[in-house]
């Protein structure tokens, strides 16, 4: 009869002898599954603090690296400008070699136009033996900085001695922007019209030794006053670009 009632009160709590513990378990798996439930409904999207938060942090950064970024894609920009005008300076004293004339490398005063063009007539290079009358057209280029980028000034060292007394040291000297290149010397370029009606600094000369008519120094600039030199060396000719500067902020 004991055996009985203990089996049917086993059969009514599920296995479990005590009903209160029965009841207290069955409670809180029904309250995990409550919790789940409503955590996985709320949770679907970030709050809009949240999302000021990141925001903010993403600006702070910007706002740290943009300038660095834009500097150095402005320092890139001015290095390769001088780098062309470097190139276009040595090709001019290559022809004046393969030529045997004078070449001449111009740039526009305060303006981003060059040329590299003969500084002799064409016909100084023509044949002898029965084949002259001809004048033999010599090679010509032309070329333009990037935009903002400006031949700001073309010097030359020269040295302040007189007559009877030693040699002061060497000095920098503005080169005039008066030259006028001679008729014909723009033959051949497409853009030969407007090159002529240019403001030309005074040229640098490539004999057809190789070497330079004077030491001299060209400033390549930007709009933040950022800039480059190039020397040129009188004896040998060779052309040297030295480090960016910066300018302003």
């Amino acid at each position: 009869m004991i055996l009985k009632r203990k089996a049917a009160k086993l059969s009514a709590t599920g296995g479990f002898f005590d009903p209160p513990v029965f009841s207290h378990f069955v409670a809180v798996k029904q309250e995990h599954r409550r919790v789940g439930t409503d955590a996985g409904g709320t949770r679907s999207g970030f709050t809009l603090l949240e999302v000021l938060l990141v925001l903010g942090v993403l600006a702070v950064f910007a706002g740290m690296t943009v300038p660095s970024v834009m500097r150095m894609f402005g320092q890139q920009k001015l290095t390769g400008s001088a780098e062309r005008v470097r190139s276009a300076i040595a090709s001019t004293r290559i022809r004046a070699i393969e030529s045997g004339i004078i070449y001449q490398f111009c740039c526009e005063t305060n303006g981003s136009r060059y040329v590299v063009v003969p500084f002799e007539p064409d016909h100084a290079n023509s044949q002898a033996g029965g084949q002259g009358g001809g004048a033999t057209l010599l090679s010509r280029a032309a070329g333009r900085l990037p935009a903002g980028i400006v031949f700001s000034s073309v010097n030359f060292r020269v040295a302040g001695s007189t007559a009877g007394a030693p040699a002061a040291p060497a000095a920098t000297a503005a080169a005039g922007s008066s030259h006028k290149l001679m008729p014909g010397a723009l033959d051949g370029l497409p853009n030969a019209g407007d090159l002529a009606g240019a403001n030309w600094s005074t040229p640098v000369l490539f004999h057809p030794d190789g070497a330079a008519n004077a030491d001299l120094e060209i400033t390549v600039t930007d709009p933040k006053m950022q800039h480059i030199k190039l020397r040129i060396r009188a004896f040998t000719g060779a052309v040297s670009m030295e480090r960016l500067v910066a300018g302003k902020r």
